[in-house]
């Protein structure tokens, strides 16, 4: 299998631990219509934080059924805060018979890339004003940490053409937003990061009860 990664668009805000935290995962072959989906693999993983992580982690869960093997990776981020990105494209054009990669790292884990888009041919769903949408555009970062955006073009035919990349470190903060320029080529792009705090309180079923962030 050449790539047994699935590209998830979502979440579309953080997740914050209250214990336990549930995770679901239905995969389905998709028949002609949603009626004929059938099942193929079913996830459920529950995560107990137990308030006694002091850093960043990366947790991996295994199940297998009969059909298949699914592996669920996630990062327990801690004394961390939402950070919303964008990318416009702001002069220049992107290179031709180019691929564009989006990711994003932190500090304490860089080992793991966050997808931000990764275009499947050579143009970027872009939008008039020059905001390319992205598939996904919200991490967690550590508060005293440090946030990485990259871009890598890829050439269609890879051992020809040796891949161009750029990237950017942010400062993370409780409120306010940083801008920095990312350029592949002629192509010049604005990365904007707004960062927001979670609520260290969450109202659930009409009580205030205590939250740490995932």
């Amino acid at each position: 299998m050449q790539d047994p990664y699935l590209e998830l668009t979502g979440p579309i805000r953080g997740i914050v631990v209250i214990d336990p935290v549930k995770f679901e995962v239905v995969l389905k072959v998709k028949g002609s219509t949603e009626s004929e989906d059938k099942d193929l693999s079913f996830l459920v993983v529950r995560y107990f934080s137990n308030g006694g992580e002091s850093r960043s982690l990366v947790i991996n869960k295994i199940r297998t059924n009969k059909l298949s093997t699914l592996e669920l990776t996630f990062g327990h981020i801690v004394r961390s805060v939402e950070a919303a990105i964008s990318v416009r494209v702001i002069g220049g054009s992107w290179p031709d018979g180019f691929r564009g990669v989006f990711t994003a790292t932190t500090g304490s884990i860089n080992h793991m890339k966050f997808s931000l888009l990764s275009s499947r041919n050579c143009k970027f769903p872009v939008k008039s004003d020059g905001m390319i949408l992205l598939s996904r555009c919200v991490v967690c970062v550590e508060l005293d940490g440090e946030l990485m955006v990259s871009i890598i073009a890829q050439h269609e035919d890879e051992e020809k053409v040796v891949d161009q990349s750029d990237d950017n470190v942010f400062t993370p903060k409780k409120a306010g937003r940083s801008h920095n320029i990312l350029k592949i080529g002629s192509c010049k792009m604005e990365v904007t990061v707004a960062c927001s705090v979670f609520s260290d309180r969450i109202l659930v079923r009409d009580e205030w009860v205590g939250a740490r962030h995932l």
